[in-house]
C-alpha cells in the first residue's frame, strides 16, 4: 500500500511531502506520482523555485518556503496536491493512505 507523508512546519505550511511504496502501479499510486510531478513542473515553471524532486525508493517533493513573497502561491499548490491525495485515498482505500505530520515546533 502507498503512503503519503504531508510534512508541516511550526506555522503549518506544507513543505514536504514524501511517498512511500508507491512502486505498486495501482490506479492510486500512479495518479499521486503524476500530481507530485505536476506541482513540481508549477513550481519550477510558474513560480521559478527549485523544489527538490526525487523518485527513488522513496518519492519526496521538498520545497523551500524562504521567500514569504510566494507563501500564498506555495499554499495553493500544496493544499491543493493534498486534497488531490486524500480524494485518491477516498477511492481505492486498499492502495493509499495519507498521514499528515504534526506542525514541526521549533525552540
Amino acid at each position: 500500500m502507498g503512503e503519503i507523508f504531508v510534512q508541516r512546519d511550526e506555522k503549518n505550511r506544507i513543505f514536504g511531502l514524501v511517498g512511500r511504496e508507491m512502486e505498486a502501479g495501482s490506479p492510486a499510486t500512479i495518479g499521486a506520482l503524476q500530481f507530485l510531478r505536476a506541482a513540481d513542473a508549477s513550481m519550477t515553471e510558474y513560480l521559478h523555485l527549485s523544489p527538490e524532486f526525487e523518485v527513488d525508493k522513496e518519492i519526496s517533493l521538498i520545497i523551500d518556503r524562504s521567500d514569504p513573497h510566494l507563501n500564498r502561491e506555495i499554499d495553493a499548490i500544496m493544499e491543493t496536491l493534498v486534497v488531490g491525495f486524500k480524494m485518491l485515498a477516498e477511492e481505492y482505500p486498499d492502495d493509499l493512505v495519507v498521514h499528515e505530520a504534526p506542525a514541526m515546533i521549533r525552540v
